[in-house]
């Protein structure tokens, strides 16, 4: 199958406690008493599914990630979310500005972490709708591309 990770895609095959990622072949390991926890190879790292559907919005380790799953056509997304309550730590983009994919837009600061919210796709700030000091919560929109 393939995954697409904030814009990167990848080839991901699973069989029985094995993954293969790209060519790469990784033992995996989930940990039976904490579901969002898995180990692959030695690496561990915590999960939290912020928002299903297609996409989704993770963390992993603290970090937020846009996971597509499936066949990928070019599709960009019109609204960027909040993928966790917070407080609005500080926006980088400006209205009219182009981004580039993988772009750090804006910084949410929750539960003593900083969230850093990253652009899909290359684009242009239509309108921003998150400021700095201000609350926000989960699916509030930070910024609408054109």
């Amino acid at each position: 199958m393939k995954v697409q990770v904030n814009g990167t895609t990848y080839d991901v095959d699973i069989v029985s406690q094995k993954i293969r990622v790209n060519d790469t072949e990784l033992a995996v390991r989930i940990n039976e008493e904490e579901e969002e926890q898995i180990t692959v190879g030695q690496d561990t790292y915590y999960l939290d599914f912020v928002q299903e559907g297609e996409p989704s919005l993770m963390i992993i380790n603290g970090m937020t990630y846009l996971v597509l799953k499936g066949s990928f056509g070019y599709k960009q997304l019109k609204d960027i979310k909040a993928p966790i309550n917070g407080k609005v730590k500080d926006v980088f983009a400006e209205v009219g500005s182009k981004v580039k994919e993988g772009q750090v837009i804006a910084v949410i600061e929750a539960m003593k972490m900083e969230i850093q919210i990253k652009s899909t796709s290359a684009g242009t700030i239509k309108e921003i709708k998150a400021y700095k000091d201000q609350p926000i919560k989960t699916g509030d929109i930070v910024v609408t591309f054109e």
